[in-house]
């Protein structure tokens, strides 16, 4: 598992390899190719955590409750008041289906992907799992296959793409003495190499290990509601406690009618403090906005990362495919040597191209400006590499022509070429040099001294839409960090053309420590030869200074910023371990869809800011008036006093006036920047609602008491009266808290308004009848009409006008005071 310092290392002999004793004695060790398979919650963790979350169990306990009271007293009116079942296994159903998502995405992380190797035990080659590999096993490695373990070259050649490592796709070429990487893929030669780092040692395990060890950063949507439910929860216990206590003391237990009575009571008060249908807004809300997204060419992985990337202000790209398309294109070619024609500069490049084969981008670039046949007889082809710099090839007759950077070709007049080089390189092209010499090339290396026969200046293709797509995100307010593993002046070049603002802020680092990386992480704009250790500090310190982190990318040296950052993006033609760990995946690749996939995630945000209100609205009015009544019961020692409400009472508000208007508000379009934390904002609405439903129930109740007393009478002569003029009131103003929610009022969140005031007044309209007429009180919304009279229904319209244009009224203060335009 761990390579340890005493452990006697074997000197494997490259014929015979390992022993079958000595792979034994290393299994005993455990010094084993395996690694920590890391999946988070196992599947049954996620089903018990998600079944039996908190607010769960508390709701099937009362669930519980009321149908074991419903069943004992044969009252069906009970199981009618249990709506809040639906929204529970919706909920359920919502986190099980996110939870075992992440999961089957974590376990696709796989950065060795190679099953098998060949090693040398006993004197013979053995095909084995790659995991079964041991410490100082020799392996052998192939043209075409990944390298599954740390190791040190015996014999043999290989060209090795480290992109895994560097992120350029071109070969480095390793002989003996030279460590190759796991994760690595062998592109050219073969070779023995002996096994050096094993299992979570591996640089692709250990790098693994780190991408599955970081857990992504809650939203702060999600924060706040875990928050919020805890204190609710917490506070739901204590009433419930409280309740039962207070009940039992004064009596309300005694015989079966007083004890379904508070029952009744505790549960519909209960159930109105938990504001689970606010769990299902935000879960249904997000899933709407996948669903937009995905119609966007946006795969969304993580439903809170909707938001997280709706609130960032600052956006982490690579050049290329994000700034430029990966294309590039031969602008000019500037001859040096007088007896080079621009034919004789062609077929010379045309030769090189077609004697390494290479592939890269600028090869195909050179390619289709030089696109002639080979004319001469191949001697040595040395491929690109990133450790050279330059590709070439010896021909027959003497020649060898190199193809290059000029800062690593071994130049005559090498300052001077570099200085003509820099006229083009500070305007953000790169510049190749084609370079002719007579010594032949060997070991992978050219030693001559080469004669520089033309400069190729070659541009980047910068995508069509990169200006109009940087210019969205500075007038949104989102910085943008340029964070690459080319030249930082070439870098800084092509964001400037691209509008990227403080582009100019450039630097390279290149050989700079970790803590150096951080501290001068807000300095700059560019960030040139950066390393994927490089990129995750870049991250950490941009989100230690405060700042809301997106990162794209698209290759395996990406993942650690990803992983880091608070909102990851990849491309979907990068690499598979990219995706799997990114939040959102661009289907097309195109970074331009990028401003659409924030708006969308600012439609889901701020419409979920503007509704989430509706619903703690009726979590604060059940615990002021439960406290209210309780307390009122224990003063005037009457325990006919309760919390005078069932759950049936509040389905106007909970399906229709908070759901149903949620719901449809949160599809609205809406990409106005976030502003301000989710729980101030939804706490400033909702308590000036609550407050007036209280108030009114409260005006009512005391209207009753002062009658009961006989100092007024205004038509309640029964407590079921006073219930029933409550439930009609505070429907009402529901409405009025809706206007306000709606408010500035579009034409579309127009139409939503006038539909929930019809609706109530359907509703209101329809069980009244019902009741009257059959004398009989419902069971849909249980409103004890039959106990109202004509005074009564006087003073509900009164106290309702009253409480309505005081809330309104207030608002219009504030509005004034505040020079708010959109509440004035």
């Amino acid at each position: 598992m761990a390579n340890k310092d005493n452990i006697e290392r074997f000197n494997t002999d490259l014929n015979q390899g390992l022993s079958d004793e000595q792979v034994l004695l290393r299994k005993k060790q455990k010094l084993v190719n395996k690694s920590k398979k890391a999946f988070g919650k196992s599947y049954a963790e996620i089903i018990v955590s998600n079944l039996f979350s908190f607010f769960n169990v508390l709701l099937y306990i009362i669930a519980g409750i009321m149908i074991y009271f419903a069943v004992r007293y044969n009252d069906p009116k009970i199981i009618w008041g249990m709506f809040f079942l639906v929204v529970l296994l919706a909920n359920t159903i919502i986190g099980l289906y996110e939870d075992i998502k992440a999961r089957y995405l974590l376990g696709k992380l796989r950065l060795i992907t190679q099953p098998k190797a060949t090693v040398i035990r006993n004197g013979q080659q053995v095909v084995i799992d790659v995991q079964d590999i041991v410490l100082d096993d020799v392996v052998l490695i192939e043209k075409d296959t990944q390298i599954g373990v740390d190791g040190i070259v015996l014999q043999g050649e290989v060209g090795v793409n480290e992109s895994f490592i560097t992120g350029e796709s071109v070969n480095v070429f390793k002989g003996p003495g030279k460590e190759v990487y796991s994760g690595t893929f062998v592109a050219s030669g073969s070779a023995y190499i002996r096994a050096d780092k094993v299992g979570a040692n591996c640089l692709a395990n250990s790098l693994q290990a780190k991408a599955n060890a970081f857990k992504r950063s809650p939203s702060e949507i999600l924060k706040s509601l875990n928050r919020l439910f805890l204190v609710i929860g917490v506070t739901v216990i204590v009433m419930a406690i409280f309740l039962v206590i207070t009940f039992a003391v004064q009596g309300k237990f005694a015989n079966d009618e007083l004890l379904l009575k508070g029952v009744k009571s505790i549960t519909g008060s209960l159930v109105a403090m938990i504001p689970s249908g606010l769990y299902l807004l935000t879960s249904t809300a997000l899933a709407v906005g996948v669903i937009g997204l995905s119609k966007k060419k946006a795969q969304v992985q993580d439903f809170y990362s909707v938001e997280m990337l709706a609130r960032v202000d600052t956006l982490c790209v690579d050049k290329t495919g994000t700034i430029t398309d990966g294309n590039l294109v031969v602008k000019k070619v500037i001859p040096l040597k007088a007896s080079y024609s621009d034919g004789d500069i062609a077929q010379a490049v045309s030769n090189v191209i077609c004697a390494t084969k290479d592939k890269n981008a600028t090869a195909t670039a050179l390619k289709t400006y030089f696109d002639l046949e080979l004319s001469a007889g191949v001697l040595v082809a040395l491929p690109f590499s990133s450790e050279n710099k330059y590709s070439g090839a010896s021909f027959k007759g003497g020649k060898t022509l190199i193809i290059g950077a000029p800062e690593f070709m071994p130049l005559t007049n090498k300052v001077g070429v570099i200085k003509r080089c820099e006229e083009f390189t500070k305007d953000g092209y790169r510049v190749v040099v084609l370079g002719e010499g007579k010594d032949t090339i060997k070991d992978n290396k050219y030693t001559g001294i080469l004669e520089a026969v033309a400069l190729i200046v070659i541009k980047d293709h910068i995508r069509d839409d990169a200006a109009e797509t940087f210019a969205w995100f500075k007038d949104n307010g989102v910085d943008i960090k340029v964070i690459s593993g080319d030249s930082a002046r070439t870098v800084s070049a092509i964001a400037s053309e691209a509008g990227i603002a403080n582009a100019d802020k450039f630097i390279s680092l290149e050989g700079m420590t970790l803590e150096e990386v951080k501290n001068i992480a807000l300095q700059y704009t560019v960030f040139g030869r950066v390393t994927p250790e490089q990129k995750e500090v870049l991250v950490i310190a941009l989100k230690e200074a405060g700042k809301t982190v997106a990162m794209t990318g698209d290759g395996v040296n990406d993942i650690l910023a990803l992983k880091r950052s608070d909102c990851s993006i990849a491309m979907a033609s990068g690499a598979d371990a990219a995706k799997n760990i990114s939040h959102i995946i661009l289907m097309d690749s195109n970074f331009a869809r990028l401003p659409a996939v924030v708006d969308e995630g600012r439609r889901v945000v701020n419409n979920l800011q503007r509704t989430a209100s509706l619903f703690v609205t009726k979590t604060i009015f059940a615990f002021a008036i439960t406290f209210i009544f309780t307390l009122a019961s224990i003063i005037e020692r009457d325990p006919t006093v309760q919390y005078p409400f069932v759950t049936n009472h509040l389905y106007l508000w909970e399906i229709f006036t908070s759901g149903y208007a949620a719901f449809f508000i949160a599809l609205e379009r809406n990409s106005e920047k976030i502003e301000g934390k989710f729980l101030p904002n939804v706490f400033k609405k909702a308590i000036p609602a609550a407050t007036l439903w209280i108030a009114s129930v409260c005006i009512i109740f005391l209207f009753f008491v002062l009658q009961r007393n006989k100092v007024m009478n205004v038509g309640i002569y029964s407590r079921d009266t006073a219930v029933a003029m409550s439930v009609i009131t505070f429907s009402i103003l529901g409405i009025a808290f809706l206007y306000k929610v709606c408010s500035p009022m579009s034409r579309y969140r127009f139409i939503i308004f006038l539909s929930i005031v019809a609706i109530n007044v359907v509703f209101l309209t329809v069980t009244s009848i019902v009741s009257l007429v059959n004398h009989i009180v419902e069971p849909v919304l249980q409103i004890p009409y039959i106990e109202m009279n004509g005074p009564s229904l006087i003073t509900t319209v009164i106290v309702t006008i009253v409480c309505v244009a005081l809330y309104l009224f207030v608002y219009q203060i504030i509005a004034i005071y505040k020079g708010d335009k959109h509440e004035n």
